[in-house]
Formats: structure tokens, C-alpha cells, sequence
């Protein structure tokens, strides 16, 4: 939005500092109304648009939150800018954890008046942007939350809304962390199987003869430990929708039986003599190349031209970076951390990072530099070196991936950073429980284990 087009509201009653600012404003081509009585400027606001409200904390009449919180019941997109003295920071911040985009400290330099209101306009076009994508896709397609609005994304999601009710299997590709399960779910909730269950299992996550069990159930007494009749997940997906992530994973004798289930839509459970439909939609998802396990004949074709009929990829995270600040502000809002934000610097390190571990890595680290962040600004020494390393190294062309020297300075920072966080998220956020930890932080349960058994050795 051209500066001339935004209506920015100034109130502060000090009169001198009114005055003052609304020169520096106008100045610098901003079209800005003044006053130094909060009433005035509500009543005014009733009449007009308002798109960035920057107001003093401490007036007599009405206090800046209270004049903000009033004027947002008539704008509600509306950005706010608090300017503060040392004593009412406490306050300022506050301001900013209910929605306000920052607070300035008195006495503060122009240019910083300058760069706040910068911020709050490129924030606000960010989610008039998102806003108006949403909007535009929700009147077709409920997409479960995945979060963008680069060429890739939407070249996705219109691929999401055109396979929603095919019956035909789908194979979504992509590598670890990029959210086809979330792309799975979209493709469920916008077809005409939404109402029926969604039902989803790593093939990776469990060894070969419970995921058979998992899959096609089992009879009573088929197998020490079968004390009863199980249903398989592929007949208790009924006419919904079964997801089978990481489908490389399965092994030959699997992949038969999964192969015939599908060409019969009949599943047979282990230890049974009879037969059930299966009636649901199938949709597999891989980080492996499944043509190259064909060719060294690892997987089977004829399972893979099964599975293969709709395929769908999911770019990677370095292949969006336009979607960075946008996810960033949606875990920042949606997580514990609404007050929290990046420095200018450590945003450009995000952007820079090429990101292996893709969303997931991008979410995890985030909530790691939050939690040991002091401020309300995560600043760059504040990021993991060796974020801030590769990701000076990647934006530079030509330069390797590191010297022999740096390898070795890199990889124990590495290794204490994600020690450290594999114990934060097992005790603090999965109390102990190694099956919730291993979802929280990506990785199968087996993984775990050995992590936890590698950091043990090192402590002994």
C-alpha cells in the first residue's frame, strides 16, 4: 500500500510531541491526522478510516490500550504503535501480547519511529495477504491449515482440490518435514468421504509383524499374545480415508499382501480363513525415491503403479522461502509465544537456512529459540551457531559446505543443542512419555531409543 493511501492516527497529549511528529511523518510522505486528546481522535476514528494507530500509553482522559482496545471494535485490522516511558513497559508489553505491533521507548530516534511503523504496515500486508488467500480458497476447499502463498503452495493446493474426489489412490512425495500428512488430511476434508474416518499409521514406526496386525487385524489366538479378535485398520477405515505414511518402509512380504488388498478391495486377517471389504480411499506417502527402490527392486512395481496413480509432491521449505515469515508469525500466534517476534537479523537467517528438516525444523527451532529467549525480540545471538553459520555460508554462492577446522568447532554445538532439546521436549512437554516425545520432535520411536541410550553412555 502506497504511503499516501495509509491513514495513520497520531494521539499523544503532549502537544510539543504531537506537533513534532506529525512533521517527521508528513515529511517523509505518510498521510497523518493528529491530536492530543484520545476523545477526539475516537470520535473522528468513527467517521474514518484508521490503518496504524501510534499512541502514548499514559494520558489523563483515556490510556493508549484503552483508546486501542476501543478503536479496534471499529477497526479490526487496525496495527498499533505505543510510545512509553521506562516506567509503563511493563504495560507496552502487555499492549503487544494483545495484538499491538510494538512499543518505542521515550526518548526515541526518528528512524525508529520510522522502522516501527514500517513493520506494522509490512505485517499488516502480510496477513491482508493471507487473509484474502484464505478467503479466496475456503469458498472451495478446507486446507487444513497449510500455511503459504508462494507459486509452489498454491500449485499444490489447486492440485489438492482437483484429486479431493477421485476415488484413485494418491502418492504424495516429499521429504521429512514438508507436512504430507497435512496435505493427506486436506485431500479428506475436501472430498465427499469427509465425514467418514481419517485413519493414519507410520510404516517406519513398527516392526513388520505388528504393522500387519495394525493393517489387517488378526483373529483370536493366531499368535502368542492374541487374546482377542483385532480389526485392521484398512476395514476400520470403512468408506474414509487410510493414510500410510512413509510407505517405502514396508517390506516384500507386506507389500504383497497390501498389493492384493488392493486389487481385491478384500483385506484377510492374520490367523482368519475369511475375508472383509475394504472400502475406504487409500493415500501413501514417501521420502524415498520409490522409482529407484523399483529399479533396485527393493519395492514392486506393480504395488508402485498401484499407489502412483495421483501423485502429488510437496515442495520443500527452501524451495517457498517467500512462506517463512508467514509461518513463523502463524507458530508465533498460535503457540505459547504471541508476544514474541524476530529481530530483523535473525529473520534473514531463517530466510537464508536451507532448512534439511524442512516445516518441522522450522516449528522445533523455533520454540526452542523462544523458550531461551530473555526479551520479547529473539536476536541473532540468541540462534544456534550453527543455524546462523550454515545459513551465512548458504546465501554466499561457491562456498563449501565447511572447512575440516569448522566441521569440527560445528558438530559438538550441534550435538549439546540437540541433546539439550530432546530432554526439554521428553520431560517438559511429553512428561516422561517417549511415544508423545517422539512425535513432538519427528522421529520414530526407535530413533529415540538409541538417542537416549548414545546420551546415557556419554554422561557415564
Amino acid at each position: 500500500m502506497d504511503k499516501k493511501n495509509l491513514s495513520l492516527l497520531l494521539v499523544d497529549d503532549e502537544e510539543s510531541m504531537v506537533e513534532w511528529l506529525c512533521i517527521l511523518l508528513e515529511q517523509d510522505g505518510y498521510n497523518v491526522k493528529c491530536f492530543s486528546h484520545p476523545e477526539a481522535a475516537l470520535k473522528w476514528s468513527e467517521q474514518n478510516p484508521v490503518h496504524v494507530l501510534i499512541s502514548d500509553i499514559k494520558m489523563p482522559a483515556m490510556s493508549g490500550l484503552e483508546l486501542y482496545a476501543k478503536m479496534r471494535e471499529i477497526h479490526s485490522d487496525m496495527a498499533g504503535i505505543f510510545m512509553t516511558a521506562f516506567s509503563s513497559v511493563d504495560t507496552a508489553v502487555k499492549a503487544v501480547r494483545q495484538g499491538a505491533s510494538d512499543y518505542l521507548l521515550k526518548p526515541f530516534k526518528t528512524d525508529q519511529m520510522l522502522a516501527a511503523i514500517e513493520k506494522a504496515v509490512r505485517e499488516k500486508k502480510i496477513t491482508a495477504e493471507n487473509r484474502a488467500l484464505k478467503q479466496k480458497l475456503s469458498r472451495e476447499c478446507d486446507f487444513q491449515g497449510i500455511i503459504g502463498r508462494s507459486q509452489p503452495i498454491i500449485k499444490l493446493l489447486e492440485m489438492v482440490r482437483r484429486v479431493a474426489d477421485q476415488p484413485s489412490s494418491v502418492l504424495i512425495s516429499g521429504e521429512s518435514g514438508t507436512g504430507k500428512e497435512l496435505v493427506a488430511k486436506a485431500i479428506h476434508n475436501n472430498s465427499i468421504r469427509k465425514d467418514d474416518p481419517f485413519i493414519g499409521i507410520n510404516c517406519g514406526s513398527l516392526s513388520p509383524n505388528l504393522l500387519e496386525s495394525e493393517l489387517f487385524g488378526h483373529k483370536k489366538g493366531s499368535f502368542t499374545g492374541a487374546y482377542r479378535d483385532k480389526e485392521g485398520l484398512m476395514t476400520a477405515a470403512g468408506r474414509g480415508t487410510l493414510f500410510l505414511d512413509e510407505i517405502g518402509e514396508l517390506n516384500k512380504d507386506l507389500q504383497v499382501k497390501l498389493l492384493r488388498a488392493i486389487q481385491e478391495r478384500q483385506v484377510r486377517p492374520v490367523g482368519d480363513t475369511t475375508t472383509k471389504p475394504f472400502k475406504g480411499r487409500l493415500i501413501c506417502a514417501t521420502n524415498s525415491n520409490l522409482e529407484e527402490m523399483v529399479r533396485d527392486g527393493s519395492f514392486r512395481n506393480d504395488l508402485y503403479y498401484r499407489l502412483n496413480v495421483l501423485p502429488l509432491h510437496v515442495p520443500s521449505l527452501r524451495e517457498r522461502r517467500e512462506d517463512i515469515p508467514m509461518l513463523i508469525k502463524h507458530f508465533l500466534e498460535n503457540g505459547n509465544y504471541p508476544g514474541k517476534e524476530l529481530s530483523k537479523e535473525s529473520l534473514e537467517v531463517f530466510i537464508k537456512y536451507n532448512w534439511p528438516g524442512n516445516v518441522r525444523e522450522l516449528q522445533n527451532i523455533l520454540e526452542r529459540v523462544c523458550v531461551m529467549s530473555g526479551g520479547s525480540t529473539v536476536q541473532i545471538d540468541e540462534l544456534p551457531g550453527c543455524l546462523v553459520n550454515k545459513a551465512s555460508q548458504e546465501a554466499i554462492p561457491g562456498t563449501t559446505e565447511s572447512t575440516a577446522a569448522g566441521k569440527e568447532a560445528a558438530l559438538p554445538i550441534l550435538a549439546e543443542i540437540e541433546k539439550a532439546w530432546t530432554y526439554y521436549i521428553l520431560e517438559k512437554k511429553a512428561g516422561g512419555e517417549k511415544r508423545e516425545a517422539s512425535r513432538i520432535l519427528g522421529i520414530n520411536e526407535t530413533t529415540l531409543y538409541r538417542r537416549l541410550q548414545r546420551y546415557r553412555k556419554e554422561d557415564e
